[in-house]
């Protein structure tokens, strides 16, 4: 399933819709547009990954650097609503509890 994403603006900050596959392939797009959307001012950059069907661990690597990039930037970062995929490869890989997840 090829990658979606759609940001939309919230209450200081951005979120980021996204939905399909988050593979070797269209991971780089994902952190192309993590990137992008720090270089606006805000205080929250939210990753809604209610519709992520299928990640793997370059999907995981740029979740990691989308959150050490908002560190940087002094944005909050959050996963929000992920799909039940994602928080399987989140607990096996002990990282679920280093993201701030918000439930819908």
């Amino acid at each position: 399933m090829s990658l979606t994403i759609e940001a939309n603006e919230i209450a200081d900050g951005l979120m980021l819709v996204v939905g399909g596959d988050v593979d070797m392939e269209s991971s780089p797009r994902l952190r192309d547009e993590i990137k992008k959307a720090l270089k606006q001012k805000m205080g929250k950059l939210k990753l809604k990954l209610t519709d992520v069907s299928y990640i793997d661990s370059s999907g995981i690597a740029v979740l990691i650097e989308g959150m050490k990039w908002s560190q940087k930037k002094k944005v909050e970062f959050f996963l929000v609503a992920i799909s039940d995929s994602v928080r399987d490869v989140l607990q096996m890989s002990k990282l679920l509890r280093v993201f701030q997840v918000e439930e819908d």
